[in-house]
């Protein structure tokens, strides 16, 4: 698997069942509806504020994966 483009993430049994008959329902992938369910989140409980907050904070972050997969190819 490719971790620069994917993770893994646990979720309850539970959950993820819904989330499997859901994305069948909708006609989705699970990481297509797992997606469209966050978006729709972000969209509906964050301000715009928070929105970049976060997506700045996301920035940082993968600058500093990417520094240190530069380090260690060095």
């Amino acid at each position: 698997m490719d971790t620069t483009k994917w993770k893994s993430i646990l979720v309850p049994r539970d959950v993820y069942e819904e989330i499997i008959v859901i994305a069948h329902v909708e006609n989705r992938t699970i990481s297509g509806q797992l997606r469209y369910i966050f978006e729709n989140w972000k969209i509906d409980h964050l301000s715009a504020n928070d929105q970049d907050y976060i997506a700045g904070k996301v920035k940082e972050m993968r600058e500093e994966e990417l520094a240190k997969a530069r380090a260690l190819e060095a």
